[in-house]
């Protein structure tokens, strides 16, 4: 996680080269921009450590209960489909 995806996750906004958003009625700068880089005040790298392990908790739970069992296919069934679905074989022989 970056201070680009502190500030998504935060809800917040690019201001005057610096990252900013509002906790608890409060406006904390998250980063500043340098040069083409964005550094991390002291608030925003406690933040971004905290999220960052939410985020991680948050993509376990969800591996957990996305995590499907997938069936074997069976050949028989494919190949009954496909001579279900063959037009000649219902026509008479001649």
């Amino acid at each position: 996680m970056n201070a680009l995806d502190l500030m998504a996750r935060l809800g917040g906004e690019i201001l005057g080269h610096k990252i900013r958003a509002t906790i608890d009625g409060e406006i904390v700068v998250l980063a500043k921009l340098n040069d083409q880089s964005w550094d991390l005040t002291e608030k925003g790298q406690v933040l971004l450590n905290e999220h960052s392990n939410l985020a991680a908790k948050e993509a376990a739970v969800v591996a957990e209960a996305t995590a499907v069992k997938t069936r074997k296919k069976s050949v028989a069934a494919v190949e009954s489909v496909q001579l279900a679905l063959d037009p000649d074989q219902d026509a008479p022989q001649e």
